[in-house]
Formats: structure tokens, C-alpha cells, sequence
């Protein structure tokens, strides 16, 4: 088959979405599929960007960003340029690459499926406009759609909720790569608490920092990643006057392993989420989680981790401390957590969207 993927942005570019991308990409292609993806430069120097390999080519046009939202001037001319025995697959979290997709295959009568990350909230100065744009735009581009891909069951209600759509929507769930299946290497005496991901508003990373400082117990807290962030949680980092609170800056490959491989327990704050790929990757290390309990989260933690709601830094910090003193549950959802990340082994993810894709494509013939 002929794959097209387009996504706002794609590694080295850091975020959840990009590397669910890469994941699927790169193993369409080594299962034999014809791979191109089509994204943007954004965050991707040109020194630094991936390079194409057997069956799988990448596109990096030429990108700038308008409120947080990557613009991709040439994407309909080179998407115009496709085969037209292509099936392609949009991956949707901000505006403006959805609708050129929609338009082209419209144009070409090419069929698409949309894959809906998340159900991002209004934000920033335009971010009132966000709510029309839904029911007026966004709805059609699902609507014409021939199959819509979401991660949890949820997802799949927020949907039907928002957009009354049911038909010809897929629960198809992130999933984590092989090599975060290690064993544990615990080399101090002090709790190690990790987060990894973006340094974002929406990550509550702050919260998290805050919640640390009330805890009884003695830790040492490494936050792993980047983003915009970054500068203020520096400064806040700062004035605790503590040296147990490290932001380490990206990692990826064995260095981000070895993060989890040390980790005690893993910490997440999001307001709200898709499916995160870093709790898939934390339950496959053994490393129990306490998560806030949102939309995107509640739903696949479950009883595999600890939910905190409200998501208050003193409600982080309660559950923090209460799982510590709690070993016993602590190796209980060291053992669920995996349990749970073996069912979501990126190959058995790919073989679902590869069937989506047959189906697909026996429809249009």
C-alpha cells in the first residue's frame, strides 16, 4: 500500500504525537508499505532532521508557527503531487493541516482517515474561536472522512458528544516501543520521581514542583524534556533553593531508558491528554504512576496506577507520600502497570491500523 501520513510536526521535534507517527511510519514501511510523510520544519533544524529510509520518506517543508500552530505554505501544492492510489492518514491536533488534507482529497478524490490525537481546549488570544471552528470545520473534515481514529473509548464519546458522529470510528490506542520493557536499577536511598515530556502550560509541570516541596519523604525529583516553559520553571526550580529538583533537558534512546530504568515513581499533571505515550513507556519499566485524573488519562490508568482529582499539588503530594509508605500497592501496580503496557506493543497497534487502511482501500476500489 501507498501511505501518506501528514503531521503538524515529526522528531527530532519533541512531543508524543510526533513519536506516535514515527512509530507507525517506520514500521508500515518495514513491513513493506510505501511511506511518505509530509510535516514541517518547525523544531527541526535541518542538521537534525530524520533521514528518509527504505519505503519510508520524509517531507520536512519549509514551516513557521502562528500561536503555537505550525503553517505549512507549500503542503497543498506537494499533496497535490501524491498517487492517487494513496490512502491518506492526517494526524489532527492543531488547525490549518486538516483542511488542506480534506481539500486535496476532495479535489482528487483520495481517501483519508483522520486520527484525533486530542481534544485540545480553547487557549491563547484567539482560542475563543476555537469552539466555532469545531462546528463549523472540523466537523465536516471528519464527516467526509472514511474512517476517524481515536485512543480510548471516551474519546470515541466526546466525538458522537461534539460532532454526532459514531459511525466509522475506530478505538485505536497508542502504543509503547519494545525497548522500555527493562529491569529496575535503583542506586539511591532517596525516592526518585520522574516526568517526562513537554514543558508545556497544559503539563502542569509547576504544580508538580509544588507538590514535591510538601512531601514528607526524602526525593529527588528529575524532570526530563523541553518547551516553552522551560525558562519559568528554571526560575521556579531556582528559588526553591533545592538541588533535588533537576531539569535535565531532552532525552531520547537509552539515556531516556535510563531514566525510567531509576525512576520510584512516574508523575503526570496534564489537564487533559490523548493517551501519553510516557505512561505507557513508564508502565512497561516497572514504575508504578500517579497521574491527574482527566480525560485521556482516567480511562487507561485505571486501577494500573494512582488518579489524583482534583489534581491539586497538595493532592499530588498526598498520593505521593501515601504510595511510598504503601510498598505493597507499589509493587502491585509495578505489576499491573506492565501487564498493561504488554498489550499495547507498537507492532499489534500497527497491525489494527494496517487493517483500517485494507479496509479502506477495498471500499475505494
Amino acid at each position: 500500500m501507498k501511505i501518506i501520513q501528514v503531521v503538524s510536526m515529526y522528531p527530532p521535534h519533541l512531543g508524543g504525537m510526533e513519536n506516535c507517527v514515527r512509530e507507525i511510519s517506520e514500521r508500515l514501511a518495514k513491513s513493506g508499505n510505501q511511506v511518505e510523510i509530509f510535516t514541517s520544519d518547525v523544531g527541526s533544524p535541518k542538521n537534525s532532521q530524520l533521514r528518509s529510509s527504505k519505503n519510508l520518506k520524509i517531507h520536512y517543508l519549509k514551516g513557521f508557527e502562528v500561536a503555537h500552530t505550525p503553517i505549512i505554505p507549500s503542503l497543498f501544492i506537494e499533496l497535490f503531487k501524491i498517487p492517487k492510489d494513496s490512502i491518506v492518514h492526517v494526524h489532527v491536533a492543531q488547525v490549518f493541516i486538516p483542511e488542506i488534507v480534506s481539500l486535496v482529497c476532495l479535489i482528487r478524490k483520495i481517501p483519508y482517515l483522520v486520527h484525533v490525537h486530542t481534544d485540545v481546549g480553547p487557549s491563547g488570544k484567539f482560542g475563543f474561536l476555537l469552539p466555532l471552528y469545531k462546528k463549523l470545520i472540523l466537523r465536516k473534515i471528519l464527516s467526509a472522512a472514511k474512517r476517524i481514529i481515536v485512543l480510548t473509548s471516551e474519546y470515541k464519546g466526546v466525538i458522537d458528544k461534539k460532532y454526532h458522529l459514531s459511525k466509522n470510528v475506530e478505538i485505536i490506542p497508542n502504543g509503547v516501543n519494545e525497548g522500555f520493557f527493562t529491569g529496575k536499577e535503583f542506586l539511591s536511598e532517596r525516592i526518585n520521581l520522574l516526568y517526562v515530556g513537554r514543558l508545556t502550560v497544559e503539563k502542569n509541570v509547576d504544580k508538580l514542583i509544588k507538590a514535591v516541596l510538601l512531601l514528607k519523604n526524602d526525593f529527588v525529583f528529575n524532570i526530563v524534556g523541553s518547551g516553552e516553559k522551560k525558562e519559568e520553571l528554571d526560575k521556579l526550580v531556582a528559588e526553591t533553593k533545592l538541588k533535588n529538583i533537576i531539569l535535565h533537558g531532552k532525552k531520547t534512546g537509552e539515556d531516556l531508558i535510563n531514566f525510567y530504568k531509576k525512576a520510584d515513581i512516574f508523575l503526570l499533571a496534564s489537564d487533559y491528554e490523548g493517551l501519553p505515550l510516557v505512561l505507557l513507556e513508564a508502565m512497561a519499566s516497572g514504575t508504578p504512576v500517579i497521574a491527574s485524573g482527566v480525560l485521556g488519562i482516567r480511562e487507561f490508568v485505571g486501577d494500573a496506577g494512582v488518579l489524583v482529582d482534583p489534581p491539586t499539588s497538595e493532592n499530588f503530594a498526598k498520593a505521593i507520600d501515601g504510595l511510598i509508605k504503601n510498598k505493597e500497592l507499589k509493587e502491585v501496580l509495578n505489576e499491573k502497570g506492565r501487564e498493561k503496557a504488554k498489550k499495547y506493543q507498537w507492532n499489534k497497534i500497527v497491525e489494527k491500523i494496517e487493517t483500517v487502511y485494507r479496509e479502506i482501500q477495498n471500499e475505494s476500489n
